[in-house]
Order: C-alpha cells, then structure tokens, then sequence
C-alpha cells in the first residue's frame, strides 16, 4: 500500500517531510493551509490543522478522492471571494 499511497501524493503535489520516523508527505494551498498524510502500515492518515480535519483512510483512492474534494472546495471558496471583491469595486 506505501508505494502506490506515495506515487499517489507525489502525483497530487505532496513532497516528503524529512526527518521523521513514519513516511509523512505534506503540501501548502492557499485555501487549506497545511496538508499532512502520515503513512502506516496499513492506513494513511490525513491532517489539515488549519480546518480541524484528521482523517483514516486504508484505500488509496478514497484518500485521492478526498484530497481532491478539498482541492475543488478551496478553489471554489477562492473563486467566490475574488468575484466577492471584484462584485464590491476592490
């Protein structure tokens, strides 16, 4: 499961943390602040500190999905604060 969680992450943006004892991958997004995925044996763990979000997930593609669900949201929630600003003359 590490090795197809990892090509998943690295395809989605995520780079590796160095110095930790368990595999843990990260990215930045304006929207989100911090992604962490902290891998084990046979799960990954999914944290976003800015959101309160700590997720489990065993199946690759039910993390990928989530992953991209909090992309398509913080890109939505960006969109309509820029029209938000454009709409008031910003």
């Amino acid at each position: 499961m590490m090795n197809m969680v990892t090509r998943m992450l690295r395809r989605q943006g995520f780079y590796r943390v160095k110095n930790q004892e368990e595999p843990c991958y990260m990215k930045h997004s304006v929207g989100l602040g911090g992604v962490y995925v902290r891998i084990e044996q046979r799960k990954a763990l999914i944290t976003v500190r800015d959101l309160g979000i700590e997720e489990e997930f065993t199946k690759v593609k039910r993390l990928e999905n989530f992953i991209n669900q909090l992309d398509d949201e913080a890109y939505r929630k960006k969109c309509f604060i820029v029209h938000k600003m454009r709409g008031t003359g910003s």
